[in-house]
């Protein structure tokens, strides 16, 4: 089965074995779908079926069967974590993995058929999520809203933009 990478682990938690996940979504609901995390530390790949999961501000702090306290919770420092694409991917028909939208070229509405350039990464913001787009020109920042982003065509791999007036000429 397709894995793909959610996070990283960054520190531990505790006395108990618990470590806390950065995770790369922010989509807390997708975090309590998962039942087990694949750690991958170099080329060694272990999977860890969650014992259970909690939130502090923002951070996931997860608990993993086998790790029973703070020294084996910090071997895992600096572990990808990875998670089974089925139980990863977002309930809502217009909501993405950030592993789905970054590379995706990106089009204008207004420029024709030439790409603008590339999804270079998912900025997590509070209001909305921004998209980091490479160009020619440089890095330029366009939020992932229905009023600027047309179309997303994971399958194409490619999105279209309405950019706001004047965003073209910077």
């Amino acid at each position: 089965m397709e894995k793909i990478k959610i996070g990283t682990i960054t520190a531990a938690q505790g006395l108990r074995g618990e470590a806390r996940l950065f995770h790369d979504s922010g989509d807390e609901e997708a975090l309590g779908r998962l039942t087990t995390l694949f750690l991958r530390k170099g080329a060694d790949e272990t999977a860890y079926p969650i014992e259970w999961m909690r939130m502090h501000k923002r951070t996931p702090i997860i608990k993993l069967k086998g790790i029973e306290d703070r020294d084996s919770a910090e071997a895992l420092i600096g572990s990808e974590a990875r998670a089974l694409l089925c139980e990863s991917r977002p309930d809502e028909e217009d909501a993405w993995l950030v592993s789905e939208l970054v590379g995706l070229e990106v089009f204008c509405d207004e420029t024709g058929s030439a790409p603008l350039g590339r999804i270079s990464a998912l900025i997590d913001n509070p209001a909305h999520d921004i998209l980091e787009i490479k160009t020619e020109g440089g890095v330029r920042l366009l939020p992932l809203v229905d009023v600027f982003v047309s179309e997303v065509d994971t399958v194409r791999g490619r999105i279209i933009i309405a950019p706001p007036v004047g965003w073209l000429d910077q």
